[in-house]
């Protein structure tokens, strides 16, 4: 991937493998979901409906606030990204995301307005994809294969 313009400095270290210790987060915190969704109302809705479920929320409404709260612990154990976000879209994240060692083996749930194509989905190691508007029910059986709810 090529960036250029005045976005490309701080898109350049996510660019580049970084060493298994480097930055390190350690070990996945059970029940942690981090929401990638830039439009307020759907965040807001999501976090609730997941808080209410079990699962401790952090959001983001943009990729590059997603990328610099990855390198942070606790590390999530799961992202559910839109693809449609500013300054670069889901799928970028998700390509840079799979160059941060430390980070790369999260798994993603896509949710989108856009649709993606299957090989798309299978290239970048997607776990699923969901349009929106989203089907409660099949949204929270798919993430609780990939992430189990936080016991109290």
């Amino acid at each position: 991937m090529n960036f250029s313009g005045p976005i490309a400095k701080t898109i350049a270290p996510y660019s580049m493998s970084m060493p298994p210790d480097s930055r390190a987060v350690g070990a996945a915190e059970p029940g942690f979901i981090l929401l990638v969704e830039d439009d307020f109302m759907l965040r807001g809705s999501l976090a609730t409906v997941l808080g209410a479920e079990g699962y401790r929320v952090e959001s983001e409404a943009n990729a590059l606030d997603a990328l610099r709260r990855l390198e942070r612990p606790p590390k999530p154990s799961l992202i559910l990204l839109d693809i449609m976000l500013p300054y670069m879209d889901g799928l970028e994240f998700r390509a840079l995301q799979r160059n941060m060692r430390h980070v790369a083996d999260i798994p993603v749930i896509v949710i989108t307005a856009v649709g993606i194509r299957p090989e798309i989905a299978a290239d970048l190691d997607l776990v699923h994809a969901f349009s929106k508007p989203l089907d409660r029910p099949r949204l929270l059986a798919a993430i609780r294969k990939f992430c189990a709810p936080k016991v109290s």
